[in-house]
């Protein structure tokens, strides 16, 4: 079995993770009150390379109200026309991108992730063609760029920090790659992906 195949056996066969518990404690921080978070999805492009899987990734434009020129997924919120998150997920994917993701290709999620900008995000990860025409939106991300999959998942490169917030100690992530780095929910994300299906190679 290939190493692709591997991978994507061990995230279909491994069980659901959950997100760090000083995540929940920072969003509960965050929103004093009882929030209606809005549904929103987001892709985790696989892309098949003679090394082994790609990840795609963006940065969003400096422009934008939530998280400017952060490194992100791509996707965005529910709209009424989409079926469901699925259908958001690739629908966002290829307005910011212009990539095209067909449903059949995308192999299952991760755990809904809740962000302080009153969003709960559902990462859903699929497989896209290697040849794949990228034409990124202006208007949402102003470059799209690959990362090796094993790279992001590898402990080894997913630095922790710790914050004191209200007398509680929190924890946040953060993952350098060349002159790019990436963090928040993105690095949430990733780091949930690593504890799922990550074995250390000896």
């Amino acid at each position: 079995m290939g190493e692709q195949q591997q991978i994507l056996t061990r995230f279909l066969m491994a069980p659901s993770q959950q997100y760090d518990a000083s995540h929940k404690r920072r969003i509960d921080h965050h929103f004093t009150d009882d929030i209606d978070f809005k549904p929103a999805a987001v892709l985790i492009p696989l892309v098949p390379r003679e090394q082994g899987f790609n990840v795609v990734l963006t940065r969003r434009a400096e422009h934008l109200k939530h998280h400017p020129g952060q490194i992100a997924f791509p996707g965005g919120r529910f709209e009424a026309p989409d079926i469901d998150l699925i259908a958001t997920a690739l629908r966002e994917t290829y307005e910011e991108t212009g990539i095209i993701c067909q449903r059949n290709n995308v192999i299952g999620q991760l755990t809904p992730l809740a962000t302080t900008s009153g969003y709960i995000v559902t990462p859903f990860i699929s497989t896209i063609s290697s040849s794949y025409n990228a034409k990124p939106d202006p208007g949402e991300v102003d470059a799209i760029f690959e990362v090796p999959l094993n790279y992001l998942l590898d402990p080894k490169n997913i630095k922790s920090h710790q914050f004191h917030l209200r007398g509680e100690c929190h924890r946040v992530y953060a993952i350098p790659y060349n002159n790019y780095s990436i963090w928040g929910a993105t690095a949430q994300m990733i780091k949930l992906l690593s504890n799922q299906i990550w074995e250390d190679k000896k």
